[in-house]
């Protein structure tokens, strides 16, 4: 019989552990807190976490270090609706949702009022099937929507085979819209069947088929022109997910690192090994990248930690570099960005020694925004020096990024480097360190340098311009700019940029009731884009 708990800490340990052991959700956790203790939603999800309120603080600064928040304030929200607190802000809620794991509707003791509404009352004494009833499509069902018409003009494999792509996933997303979630989790487990049980291989050409064949039963057999396919449908999944977002690429990259760790463990020729390890450091660096853009930051981590082990390695300098450019602009992003300068000071030493001038570049690039993100958590005694610093950087990653020719050995890495997305990075530098004017004009330079292919960095520079018209009170172009991030958001559905606009929104909040701001919330609500 267990023993039974000494205070009222150990109690609550314990029942947490076993409630989220029975396979409980946080806000199943929450309302058996609220049951036995008294407390409100506020204090119960967060004594579900096992969370101080010092902790919550930590956790909120981690994820947006320029949002300032206390443990006063937090207090203070709990305490509502009683006379000692004070009525938590939407924005507020979605971000405490954030930390617990929730809805932000789960924060709050609302009244329910559903038994004044007739239809409410009817619908319950319908037949209708629970949520959880299983839903079951068969390809019948889904092919009326797949496109028919034969794709116009001559065109090479490669071709054909992203125009192809890129008409099936917008003829899902279409349809996609019109249907509820469960039947999309369905639509999505049917279409994975159907894919599983197609000959696949019929679209490669005989060769490749045959290599692929022998390879994979006999690694032994692995070649160059066996290497050089796999890390051609990894380009090719990159330049979908630039276009179209992580979600459309990121099952594949993981069934193709699954492969090359097969066929490592395997046995593969000596002259072939560190090819194949290279490789393998490519296709974790982008899982982690898509992570990244799936806002797994922790997944996102672990990849960026094992791409670098697998480039040391196959001894790539130039993978070496990329990578922790990479994890650079991660670290960054998270919040830390004295972490963020270790590892660009990183990618720079090893792209030197690479002899790569755009990977010397982009790693000034990426190092310049973890010095812009230090200015903004420095004490007013150590903001010049880091300053300094910041555009030391980024005139450095121009002067490499010129200087830079046609043979660079990094150029396979970074294809979406150059002048546009340099002064990307140069607007957002200007921001962080409060000169939105002369970021405005650097930005309408950099926007028309960007690629259009990159649909996610174009939407970040559209992003940085809404921010630099918000910072100088221009709410009317400030909303032009955000709802243009918000159209390209459609394209590329990276949760990492939805929750970009989603947070610039949040800042106009005090002119929610201009006509600018109105009509840019019917335009992200069209986007589901709403906090």
């Amino acid at each position: 019989m267990p023993r039974k708990p000494r205070s009222l800490k150990e109690e609550m340990d314990r029942l947490t552990a076993e409630l989220r052991e029975r396979g409980s959700t946080w806000a199943e956790v929450a309302q058996e807190y609220q049951r036995r203790y008294r407390l409100n939603a506020r204090q119960a999800f967060r004594e579900a976490h096992r969370y101080t309120q010092d902790r919550v603080v930590d956790e909120w600064k981690a994820l947006w270090p320029s949002e300032p928040f206390s443990v006063r304030k937090l207090g203070s929200w709990e305490a509502w609706p009683t006379a000692t607190g004070n009525e938590p802000p939407v924005a507020g809620l979605n971000r405490l949702a954030r930390v617990y794991g929730c809805r932000a509707s789960d924060l709050i003791d609302g009244e329910d009022h559903t038994q004044r509404d007739q239809n409410a009352t009817v619908a319950r004494g319908r037949d209708i099937p629970p949520p959880s009833a299983a839903v079951s499509l068969t390809f019948s069902d889904i092919k009326g929507i797949l496109p028919v018409q034969p794709l116009p003009g001559p065109m090479s494999p490669g071709e054909l085979r992203d125009r192809e792509f890129e008409q099936l996933v917008h003829a899902l997303t279409d349809w996609a819209t019109q249907m509820n979630r469960r039947d999309v989790l369905a639509l999505i487990g049917a279409a994975a069947t159907s894919a599983y049980a197609s000959p696949q291989l019929d679209r490669l050409d005989a060769d490749e088929t045959q290599r692929l064949s022998m390879a994979a039963a006999d690694p032994s057999r692995v070649d160059d022109a066996t290497v050089g396919h796999i890390a051609a449908v990894l380009q090719h999944c990159m330049r979908q997910e630039d276009a179209l977002g992580p979600q459309a690429t990121v099952d594949t990259v993981l069934a193709q690192h699954r492969l090359v760790v097969s066929l490592l463990s395997s046995g593969v020729p000596e002259q072939m090994r560190s090819k194949l390890l290279s490789l393998l450091a490519d296709i974790r660096r982008c899982n982690a990248w898509m992570l990244f853009n799936l806002n797994d930051f922790r997944g996102a981590d672990h990849y960026y930690s094992q791409a670098r082990n697998a480039a040391h390695q196959a001894d790539d300098d130039a993978m070496c570099s990329m990578v922790l450019a990479n994890w650079s602009q991660l670290a960054t992003w998270r919040g830390d960005p004295r972490l963020g300068v270790e590892h660009a000071l990183g990618a720079l030493a090893w792209g030197q020694r690479a002899g790569s001038r755009l990977l010397t570049a982009y790693a000034c690039d990426v190092g310049a925004r973890a010095y812009a993100a230090v200015v903004k958590r420095s004490a007013k005694s150590e903001r010049r020096k880091d300053h300094t610093r910041c555009f030391r950087s980024v005139d450095q990653a121009r002067k490499d990024l010129n200087e830079a020719d046609a043979g660079d050995p990094g150029a396979r890495l970074v294809p979406f480097y150059g002048e546009g997305q340099y002064l990307s990075t140069k607007t957002g530098c200007l921001l962080d360190t409060g000169d939105p004017a002369r970021a405005l004009q650097v930005a309408a330079t950099a926007a028309a340098g960007i690629d259009p292919a990159f649909v996610r960095n174009v939407a970040y520079i559209r992003l940085k311009t809404a921010q630099a018209h918000l910072q100088l009170r221009d709410i009317e172009a400030a909303c032009e700019e955000l709802g243009e991030a918000a159209r390209l958001a459609g394209q590329n559905t990276s949760p990492r940029l939805a929750r970009s606009v989603v947070e610039t929104r949040e800042k106009l909040s005090p002119w929610h009731r201009t006509r600018s701001v109105a009509a840019l919330d019917e335009r992200l609500h069209a986007a589901r884009l709403t906090a």
